[in-house]
């Protein structure tokens, strides 16, 4: 009897022993499920079936919610399926998560998170994780790169430049820095820096922002040369057509040439916003190119335009007003429609009216002329100098002492300033103090209204 109840004994014992070896397998079993789960998922997406991981993971997350490694498969296979904002909570809330540091590198969430806050335009918080990332590693190359771009999409150049500095110390192959290096070092005016490396952005490939901030540095250093070559190209692209054009009518108006400066700033003229600082300045530069062109109904057009948009800009309100008395007045007008060398008969009949003759004529600019006289009345005198200058600008201090300067040099008695606008309190003073006679506007018309009676009278 005692061995029967042993050997039930010692069975109960075995099938106790045997259910705990089977309770631990299963146990261990479904310990392992999990995963070797995750390893087919894994494995599926390295085959691209997003759908068959996709369907493991939520499996997966139905028993176990908040499991680090299946939730960061889906926030991978959000990605892929371009779903960047769902893609971009699941991240974060894997962060949250106490114990996701044991499954994931979350470093390598941190770069997800700012490639996916690039490619939605959230540049302030792809600058976060960047920051984040460089905490972790500060010669991290691929942080700096990327933080560098991302402070230049937000226009914050000093920043951008710190960083893509750092990283092409760091890897100097990194190409696709040269451009916004090369414009972020433009924008805080280091233009050696920043003409070094728009030049290699050039070399790499000649797209029109290389070319229009290279035109800019080139135009500054007055190589005008190869600032039209740049700007020529540059103002094909509309987002540089105004700024291009500006410049290249820059150029040509400091060469003298105001049709060409005429004709580019007409081409920009439709691109042109309102009551913005560089279309003010845009116009401005035009009126005063048609104004030295002598057009002056198109200049006052332009300068009309800008009154309207900002009536205290420069000297639009002055320019007006000196040219709606011209306008009004047909003896000026007439100054101000034609060239001097066409003038100067008027010229030198007014200077003979000051009892003056005329032994040498010459031209100092465009709107300028200087004339060696002597006195008719007392032809032992020493010459005098007449310079006759066409402007609507008050004639400056500065102005009489470089007109000294000449008569001096020239070795006259002294001098006749004519101009066809007016002097400051300052030049009088000056001019009375250095022997020179001033007539301005109102002696100008009033003396080409007596030529064109005697003209007449003579017919």
């Amino acid at each position: 009897m005692s061995g029967v109840c042993s050997d039930i004994h010692m069975n109960y014992i075995i099938f106790a022993l045997t259910l705990f070896i089977i309770s631990i397998i299963i146990m261990i079993m479904k310990s392992l499920r999990i995963p070797m789960s995750i390893r087919k998922a894994e494995e599926m997406i390295a085959s691209g079936d997003y759908s068959g991981a996709g369907e493991i993971v939520k499996l997966i997350l139905n028993k176990k919610k908040d499991h680090p490694p299946a939730r960061y498969i889906k926030a991978r296979i959000l990605i892929q399926q371009s779903q960047y904002i769902l893609a971009i909570s699941e991240l974060n809330s894997i962060l949250t998560l106490p114990d996701f540091k044991k499954y994931i590198s979350e470093l390598e969430i941190h770069y997800h998170l700012a490639e996916l806050y690039n490619l939605t335009k959230n540049y302030q918080k792809e600058i976060e994780e960047y920051k984040a990332i460089i905490s972790f590693n500060p010669d991290d190359i691929k942080g700096h790169h990327r933080l560098g771009h991302a402070f230049y999409q937000l226009k914050s150049y000093k920043n951008a430049r710190e960083h893509l500095l750092k990283a092409i110390l760091l890897d100097p192959s990194l190409s696709d820095i040269f451009l916004p290096l090369g414009v972020s070092c433009f924008k805080i005016s280091d233009y050696q820096k920043a003409e070094q490396y728009l030049i290699k952005a050039f070399d790499l490939k000649k797209e029109s922002e290389s070319q229009f901030y290279l035109g800019s540095i080139y135009r500054m250093k007055k190589d005008y040369e190869n600032a039209k070559v740049m700007l020529q190209n540059s103002k094909d692209d509309r987002r540089f057509l105004t700024s291009s054009l500006y410049m290249l009518a820059e150029i040509a108006f400091e060469g003298e040439d105001y049709s060409e400066a005429i004709d580019y700033l007409e081409k920009g003229l439709h691109s042109l916003k309102e009551k913005d600082e560089e279309s003010l300045a845009y116009r401005y530069l035009l009126a005063e190119s048609y104004e030295n062109e002598n057009k002056i109904k198109e200049a006052v057009h332009h300068w009309s335009k800008i009154e309207v948009e900002n009536p205290n800009y420069r000297s639009t309100k002055i320019k007006l007003e000196a040219y709606r008395e011209i306008l009004e007045n047909n003896s000026l007008m007439q100054f101000f429609q034609t060239s001097l060398e066409e003038l100067q008969p008027y010229i030198r009949d007014m200077i003979a009216g000051l009892n003056f003759n005329i032994v040498n004529a010459e031209k100092i600019s465009m709107n300028e002329y200087q004339y060696k006289t002597y006195n008719i009345k007392r032809i032992n005198d020493p010459p005098m100098l007449v310079c006759f200058y066409k402007t609507t600008r008050e004639i400056s201090e500065g102005q009489i002492i470089d007109f000294y300067k000449r008569i001096n040099n020239e070795k006259c008695k002294g001098g006749i300033f004519i101009t066809t606008s007016r002097f400051s309190l300052r030049a009088k003073s000056s001019a009375a103090s250095k022997m020179i006679d001033l007539y301005d506007s109102e002696f100008v018309s009033k003396a080409m209204e007596k030529i064109h009676a005697r003209k007449k009278g003579q017919k």
